[in-house]
């Protein structure tokens, strides 16, 4: 399973210390995020990445190790961006 931004989102970034806000376009919705969420969601704009490969470029981004921690937070929040509509999931 891969993950890749949802077709219909175009997003539009803002950043306050540790806390990012992104208005889709698309959706016409406004999310509030933290820095993991953020950085999941940007690791998958523009080409879908499997979970593996996701975990490590998160990992790389926030220089942070790549842990079965990590891992379940990834989960969660798949989970919930695909809830928001911002995610999709694709087989590779």
């Amino acid at each position: 399973m891969a993950w890749h931004l949802n077709t219909l989102a175009s997003l539009h970034w803002r950043r306050w210390d540790d806390e990012w806000v992104v208005f889709d376009v698309g959706s016409g919705q406004t999310h509030q995020m933290d820095t993991l969420t953020a950085v999941t969601l940007m690791v998958v704009d523009g080409t879908p990445v499997p979970l593996a490969e996701l975990g490590s470029r998160v990992a790389a981004e926030l220089l942070i190790p790549s842990s079965q921690e990590l891992f379940d937070a990834l989960n969660g929040i798949l989970h919930r961006l695909v809830t928001a509509g911002l995610l999709e999931s694709a087989v590779p």
